[in-house]
């Protein structure tokens, strides 16, 4: 004869499962978020809305969104433009300046040296700053999402 172990009291497994699913919701929202840091942090959108030729230079027309919990105090890029050949032909440092919690901010640049028309392409080469309380710099360029709505790509 085999003897089945004893199963704790009602009460105790009733605990045990309580804590057995408040642990895995802990730790399933961290992974679904992409891990604690970014859980915590939410996400930078950049979207490439609009692009004109000023003069000799093309000006572009970025919407910036912090969706962190904390306010950055100021947040910077380094860009690296294609010319319609694909090949580099300007690179920039943009400073986006403060971008409190949650909110959305609408930039003008002059981003290429040329017409928007010899513009094929631009690339966050890095993020060049990326200050706030609380907010870890190095979790600012993995938490960059990138987007255009016009012909010339935007990306990483």
């Amino acid at each position: 004869m085999t003897r089945q172990p004893k199963s704790p009291p009602a009460g105790v497994r009733r605990r045990l499962l309580s804590a057995a699913l408040y642990v895995a919701g802990v730790f399933g929202a961290g992974l679904a978020a992409g891990g604690p840091a970014l859980a915590e942090n939410g996400e930078i959108s950049l979207e490439l809305n609009e692009a004109s030729t000023v003069g000799t230079a093309c000006q572009a027309t970025l919407v910036a969104h912090n969706g962190f919990a904390k306010a950055l105090s100021d947040f910077g890029l380094d860009i690296v433009v294609f010319d319609d050949a694909g090949g580099v032909s300007d690179m920039s440092a943009l400073s986006l300046g403060a971008l409190p919690a949650g909110k959305t901010r609408v930039l003008r640049f002059n981003i290429a040296k040329r017409g928007c028309d010899k513009v094929s392409a631009v690339l966050v080469n890095d993020v060049r700053s990326c200050k706030g309380e609380g907010v870890d710099p190095a979790s600012c360029l993995s938490s960059l999402k990138t987007s255009s709505r016009i012909d010339i790509s935007l990306g990483l």
